[in-house]
């Protein structure tokens, strides 16, 4: 992440030399994207160490970050120079009118002194209260940490036996939060403090979590309940020799300090200490700074003061339905972790299943094989034993009494009784659901009874939202089959295509779901193709319409049948990854207009192999039984027209170059006949990039920008069009192009 700091801030060579990636105003000022507004209430004497320290993580994740230096102004600096100090930091008089995104207010060594006793402890009560509606995340570190929870929430602080100076192992107590994802089971932070906080008395306040821990040092770090405000009481910004330099200041000074705790190799300080946390240090700031700052934070800054009290991509629901694909169904580990994330959130009262999927790339899906046996009755008798033996394996590992053989012979002499191959079909749902019914301990209801199609297989979605609603009401908490319903004899009919998926969209639409669930094995929508660019970003927050935007480009997102049961009713969709419980995914809401967005578009999707058609013809523009007729042409030859461009004397026709491959001649020809045109050309080897943006239509830049991006790496443009619906921007270039362009794009929005 680029960081912009002033420009002849003393860290900036420091970091340059690491290869850190620092910002200075002078080349910010070029730059269009809203950056991360970051302040740093400096409270430790060495002030240039710190800064360099804190900068240094600061600057290591995808996003632009403004920061701005803070000092108190009852408190003067004695180690560093005034002049310093007036060059880069500010007063809390000069700031109190911002608002920011994220502030760090670090430790202070004053921590045997009385809270009150510190000469700025009024000044600095009045910076905590104030960031409460200024502040969307602050962090606060070591002594600043122990003021924050004194202040904030009546917790004392208490002097140690002996001062805790070393680096010491630490474990996490919340293992699905957001703040040490990534984190290994053990990981090592340094500490130096002569005071520590009580866990019992963090535990005794419900607001508190919490989420790390040593079984030496203590309490290391605590959340409050809605995500603002983070404790961390170690210093994991360290350097490699700040302890030794400590322990040297100390023993100069004739302290007789102990020797730091795990830090020199077998505690022998004649040898070189041993780093152990740098990369827990890069990973905890890069999380504070993805998910509770970037994913969380308004784009318009100043409503900060009128924030919620949980960020939107956290906010716990009264009703969620919760639909599980495939994948993490596959294994008896994957439906303990499904089993675990139903724990976490009572609110999850509806589970809809899929099948179980594939364990490995080359394994089968328990539908395919069902679908082999469908109507080859030589097959049969090996597939019932694969999937016999796939659905055992997942028994016994749940430790489940589930009579599995007497199941599958009832599954086979029912099909070969009714011969419904949907009924066959679709008993890999069935049977996972009841599994899944007896592991946690809900009710089994069988989608024949909520799902219903008429006699022609269309799903009837009113019918089924009530039936939905009437039974479901009887069921406190149950477990659903997806895929599948059945038509009015009663017998099993399918979906034709994302039927789980569908099936969870109807349960959440007939129960009134306050969010609709869908957990896969990816977290949520991305930003562009990651086989086009390396590492995208997620989407945080993206509206039902530039989901539709980006579909119709080709992005993978979700089908429309899914999304129209929740979209109609305003249910938001929360795409979530069950391998990675703690990433908050991708939402999709109706309108985003109170959910945080730093980025000011929501994906770029597209693709090759588009054709255009340019018929030309003075005044056509003019004739409109002319323009009808060109239009009639291509819907009797069934050729889905994408997009049309007009000029005075032309229309520029746009196409899927698979539709009319092999018959361009005779096209061209009877448009030419048809309405006696001057020219009627195609050309092919066209693609097409969609920039997809709610904000489109307020910010003209968005369109510049595409150009300004395809215009550097030299891409000429065929086509520009901005969507009637003002949140894409359309453009056509040479098929030779694509990759290229996209990754201009997403270069020019997202990495500057």
């Amino acid at each position: 992440m680029p960081i912009k700091v002033p420009n002849n801030l003393p860290a900036v060579d420091t970091l340059t030399k690491e290869n850190v990636f620092v910002m200075t105003d002078a080349r910010a000022m070029t730059q269009d994207i809203r950056p991360l507004h970051i302040l740093l209430l400096n409270l430790m004497p060495t002030k240039i160490e710190t800064e360099t320290q804190l900068t240094r993580l600061l600057g290591n994740t995808p996003l632009q970050i403004e920061l701005e230096l803070l000092q108190t102004s009852t408190h003067k600096a004695h180690n560093v120079s005034q002049e310093h100090m007036l060059a880069f930091y500010k007063t809390f008089h000069e700031i109190r009118n911002n608002y920011y995104d994220g502030m760090i207010i670090t430790g202070a060594p004053v921590e045997l002194m009385e809270f009150e006793e510190v000469e700025y402890w009024d000044e600095l009560c009045e910076i905590m209260e104030w960031s409460k509606s200024h502040v969307h995340s602050t962090f606060h570190i070591c002594w600043g940490a122990q003021a924050a929870l004194y202040y904030h929430y009546g917790i004392p602080k208490h002097v140690l036996p002996k001062k805790l100076s070393g680096v010491y192992e630490h474990h996490l107590d919340y293992k699905n939060g957001m703040l040490f994802r990534g984190f290994d089971d053990v990981f090592y932070v340094p500490h130096s403090r002569n005071t520590t906080v009580n866990r019992e008395d963090i535990e005794a306040v419900s607001e508190l979590k919490v989420i790390a821990s040593s079984p030496e040092a203590g309490v290391f770090a605590v959340k409050s309940e809605n995500d603002r405000q983070i404790f961390v009481m170690g210093h994991s910004e360290y350097d490699w020799d700040t302890l030794l330099n400590e322990y040297l200041r100390d023993k100069k000074a004739g302290l007789e300090p102990a020797v730091p705790d795990h830090y020199f190799p077998e505690d022998d300080d004649t040898q070189p200490p041993v780093v152990r946390w740098r990369s827990c240090a890069n990973l905890l700031y890069s999380n504070w700074l993805n998910y509770f700052v970037y994913q969380s934070t308004p784009y318009d800054i100043s409503t900060i003061s009128r924030e919620d009290l949980a960020p939107a991509l956290q906010e716990r629901a009264d009703l969620k339905v919760a639909k599980f694909g495939g994948t993490s169904l596959a294994t008896a580990a994957q439906f303990r972790k499904v089993a675990e994330i139903l724990r976490e959130d009572p609110a999850r009262r509806y589970i809809v299943v899929s099948a179980p999927g594939k364990r490995r790339k080359d394994d089968v899906k328990i539908t395919d094989m069902l679908i082999e046996c469908a109507g080859n009755p030589e097959l049969m008798d090996q597939r019932f034993i694969d999937i016999t033996s796939r659905f055992r394996e997942i028994v016994r590992g749940l430790k489940l009494s589930f009579d599995l053989d007497a199941e599958m012979e009832k599954i086979r002499r029912e099909y070969e009784q009714n011969g419904s191959d949907a009924f066959l079909i679709s008993r890999g749902e069935n049977l996972c659901a009841r599994i899944m019914a007896e592991y946690v301990g809900a009710d089994f209801v069988d989608a024949a009874e909520l799902i219903l199609f008429d006699g022609q297989g269309n799903f009837l979605e009113k019918e089924s939202r009530r039936r939905i609603a009437e039974v479901l009401s009887g069921h406190e908490r149950a477990v659903i089959p997806g895929f599948y319903g059945s038509g009015p004899d009663g017998r099993i009919v399918t979906f034709s295509r994302g039927g789980s998926d569908i099936t969870g969209a109807a349960v959440s639409a007939g129960v009134t779901a306050d969010i609709y669930e869908n957990w896969t094995d990816v977290s949520g929508l991305l930003m562009a193709d990651p086989k086009v660019v390396k590492n995208p970003l997620p989407v945080p927050v993206i509206t039902y319409k530039e989901l539709r935007e980006l579909a119709f480009m080709g992005a993978e997102v979700m089908h429309e049948d899914v999304v129209f049961p929740v979209r109609k009713m305003g249910i938001p969709i929360n795409i979530r990854n069950t391998d990675r419980p703690q990433d908050p995914g991708t939402l999709i809401v109706k309108n985003a207009d109170y959910y945080p967005s730093l980025l000011k578009i929501s994906g770029i999707s597209g693709g090759t192999g588009y054709a255009s058609i340019v018929v030309e013809k003075e005044r056509l523009n003019e004739d409109e039984a002319l323009r009808t007729t060109v239009m009639r042409i291509f819907g009797e030859q069934r050729i889905p027209i994408l997009n049309i461009l007009t000029g005075v004397d032309s229309l520029n026709i746009f196409v899927n170059e698979k539709d009319i491959r092999g018959h361009v001649r005779e096209l061209t020809a009877q448009i030419r006949s048809a309405v006696n045109a001057d020219k009627v050309t195609a050309a092919t080897g066209i693609a097409m990039i969609a920039v997809v943006s709610r904000f489109m239509s307020s910010s003209p830049a968005i369109g510049a920008k595409v150009l300004t991006a395809l215009a550097s790496r030299r891409i000429n443009v065929r086509m520009i069009d901005y969507g009637v619906e003002g949140i894409s921007t359309l453009v056509g270039i040479d098929e030779g192009d694509y990759e290229n362009g996209v990754r201009a794009i997403y270069t020019e929005f997202i990495k500057k």
